[in-house]
């Protein structure tokens, strides 16, 4: 049992876990779910636990209810007790019995090993205090939208010494919060421990890529088949026409093939019933050969069945059109899990030609916005993965507060966690990540599909060599001891091309340089050695709490909303960009006072001068 690492929750810091959830809790999977105590607690109410430690409590009112004494706190104790679909994850099979009898779905073994949580909504874990790290960052790679609320060992967060804890301490910073704690499996608890522990809470909440709402909402519902799907719909998405046809003719021949096969087997239990029961039937049940079960409806019977077999057949046919080219050539990983995880909805829609007509015409329609998602989110991702890929810049926007903006690094950058599968190459999610890559660079530079990308360069090499690959727009090198992938574009307009469409996207950037001044320019093409002097200022004033502070995270969340407490390292960055400034003489601005926008304006020739009176400045502003 040892080897496990077992030491099973108790109620009280299971009640400080549950709490810790902001949203519904509909579908809740404990991946290190042991003899299932998480689960059991919450389905007892938390005993001993006094009512004044269930923050859920605190808004409402307690009485008694009924004439058996109850009261309304005997209820609300079990909130969290009456979840819909509760699943589980446990290596050790000794306890699968004990999952079964709380009647929990078992979803398998290794939770390493697990690829997918799409569909939970709420994950609970207390996992082996000496893996507790890795096994929440596999938590947040395999949900898709969701809240993680994990207790690890308290030092995994106190000393990030490897690359595992530094990256969950970002992840903290970026998506959640983390308390620790002292003596919680001291008392209540099946085997004891004094280890401190780290409550974290993080929450996921996936980019929005395309409104499904809005694509399914003028689909129809039924069987009716009606309708050709148009040329130019299956042209533009590389998706053969044929495909659509033989997909919808063989739906229509299993449909058929279905309806007859449920009225025969109805036909034939309401004649085997009307024969009566077998010798052993009879002999069991101690009856004669006159006794008869009461008929059922033959009708209602078929219909039952292929209502079954129906929506089965429904649902491999949806599948073959979400699991074509469509998802896997042209949207991201995440864009595709997106749609994945709303398979129900699409399931829900009548599959005819008329209905994938509608699904694709909107994808194609959706195509723009999917891809300025794309482009805005792996931008982000580089920026969020490593400091070292960072280089800040006094924005254009005026409006801003902090006018602080954000570029890729021009000559390198890095991306860690790439991990290498037993043969060699890179892991699923690793190489979907390249894929992700190789479609917005494609994207960006016009390249049509199937170009030399990074994951065909990939495939035709042995990564565990570390020498350097080379595709169409990056060489890359793999370092396998802290697995780190190195991307060198093969120019500076490679990565230009993510940073100006971002940039001008979020107004970091005029549209057109030349709009801004020469110390503008200067200032953000030499971006790289000016981060260095940038941080060093920021440096020197005080550090927070937790010492890993990240003021690029800090802006990217700024930017989405989301108040976290970065007002503080933000204004310590803006400072530090304006001393830095100040030092060098520059004075970022528009390209206002200059002779030549004042010389295009007039009329004849006109002396040259580098000093404009206060008149001709006025007249150019209002020009």
């Amino acid at each position: 049992m040892s080897s496990y690492q077992y030491y099973p929750t108790g109620a009280h810091t299971a009640a400080r876990m549950y709490a810790k959830f902001k949203r519904p809790v509909n579908h809740l999977c404990d991946p290190s779910a042991g003899k299932g105590h998480l689960i059991r607690h919450a389905r007892e109410g938390f005993i001993g636990v006094p009512d004044a430690d269930l923050p859920w409590l605190a808004d409402i009112e307690d009485r008694p209810i009924g004439r058996n004494g109850a009261r309304v706190f005997d209820y609300a104790r079990k909130r969290f007790g009456d979840v819909g679909h509760v699943s589980a994850v446990e290596i050790d099979a000794r306890h699968h019995d004990s999952l079964k009898e709380l009647d929990i779905q078992i979803l398998g073994y290794d939770f390493m090993d697990v690829q997918s949580l799409a569909t939970v909504t709420s994950v609970l874990m207390n996992p082996p205090f000496a893996r507790g790290e890795a096994h929440v960052l596999h938590a947040w790679e395999v949900v898709y939208d969701a809240e993680i609320v994990a207790i690890i060992n308290a030092e995994s967060i106190r000393n990030p010494r490897t690359q595992e804890r530094q990256r969950l301490v970002e992840l903290i910073a970026a998506h959640g919060t983390v308390e620790f704690l002292r003596d919680q499996f001291i008392d209540d608890v099946e085997r004891k421990t004094e280890v401190e522990v780290a409550l974290i809470y993080l929450e996921k909440t996936p980019a929005r890529y395309m409104d499904l709402d809005r694509l399914l909402g003028g689909l129809t519902k039924g069987d009716a088949l009606r309708g050709e799907i148009e040329v130019e719909v299956c042209t533009a998405l590389s998706l053969p026409s044929n495909f659509i046809q033989d997909t919808s003719y063989r739906f229509r021949q299993a449909v058929a093939a279905a309806r007859a096969a449920s009225e025969a087997v109805a036909l034939a239990d309401h004649f085997a019933e009307g024969m009566g029961l077998t010798l052993d039937e009879m002999q069991a049940k101690g009856v004669g050969s006159d006794f008869r079960t009461e008929a059922g409806n033959v009708r209602a019977a078929a219909n039952d069945d292929f209502k079954v077999r129906y929506d089965n057949l429904k649902k491999r046919a949806w599948g073959q059109i979400l699991r074509s080219s469509l998802l896997n050539d042209r949207l991201s990983n995440q864009a595709r899990r997106k749609v994945e995880a709303s398979a129900e909805s699409i399931y829900a829609m009548e599959f005819s030609v008329a209905n994938i007509h509608g699904f694709l015409a909107g994808v194609i329609q959706s195509l723009p916005s999917i891809y300025e998602d794309m482009i805005v989110d792996l931008f982000d991702a580089i920026i969020e993965r490593s400091s070292d890929n960072v280089v800040f810049y006094r924005s254009w926007k005026s409006n801003q507060k902090h006018r602080i903006g954000m570029r890729i690094r021009k000559s390198r950058f890095i991306m860690p966690r790439f991990q290498l599968s037993f043969g060699g190459s890179l892991d699923y999610e690793s190489e979907r990540f390249l894929a992700d890559v190789d479609k917005v660079w494609g994207y960006l530079m016009g390249e049509p599909h199937g170009y030399d990308g990074l994951v065909a360069a990939m495939k035709k090499s042995d990564l565990r060599s570390s020498e350097r690959i080379a595709s169409r727009y990056f060489d890359v090198r793999y370092y396998k001891g802290v697995q780190t992938l190195h991307f060198y574009p093969k120019s500076s307009e490679v990565v230009e091309k993510i940073n100006k469409f971002v940039g001008k996207l979020r107004q970091w950037i005029p549209g057109n340089m030349d709009e801004a001044n020469s110390d503008f320019q200067k200032q953000y093409e030499g971006g790289e050695a000016l981060t260095k002097d940038y941080m060093r200022v920021y440096e020197m004033s005080a550090r927070n709490s937790y010492g890993y502070d990240r003021p690029a995270i800090a802006l990217l969340r700024n930017l989405k909303g989301k108040d976290e407490g970065d007002t503080l390292q933000l204004d310590r960055l803006s400072a530090a960009v304006d001393m830095v400034h100040t030092q060098r003489g520059l004075h970022c601005g528009p390209a206002l006072a200059t002779s030549h926008p004042l010389k295009s304006i007039c009329m004849g020739d006109q002396p040259h001068s580098n000093e404009h009176s206060k008149q001709d400045q006025l007249l150019l502003l209002a020009a």
